[in-house]
């Protein structure tokens, strides 16, 4: 049935696969960090519909600063944005 040398092509094969799958168990992506001060919870990022618009807008707020900033899609180039003048929210709510 299975000789010697069958028996050791096997088990070599196992071990290779084994080892295939704690390398790959064991890999981990590396870490990005965007902005070396920023902290948790200084930024919050959301993508809404505009009225009466095909296109949605993403909206950044930036919590320490109290604004708000808007970044739409470019007219030629839909993978592109384009930064609109960002809002001052304490002034917007009288704070």
């Amino acid at each position: 049935m299975f000789g010697k040398r069958s028996a050791i092509v096997t088990l070599v094969g196992l071990n290779l696969l084994l080892l295939a799958a704690l390398i790959l168990g064991s890999y981990s992506l590396p870490a990005v960090y965007a902005q070396g001060g920023a902290r948790p919870g200084d930024f919050a990022c959301v993508t809404a519909k505009a009225a009466g618009q095909t296109y949605e807008v993403l909206y950044v707020l930036d919590v320490p600063a109290h604004k708000l900033y808007a970044f739409h899609p470019t007219r030629g180039h839909t993978n592109q944005l384009a930064a609109t003048a960002p809002r001052d929210l304490a002034r917007d709510f009288n704070r």
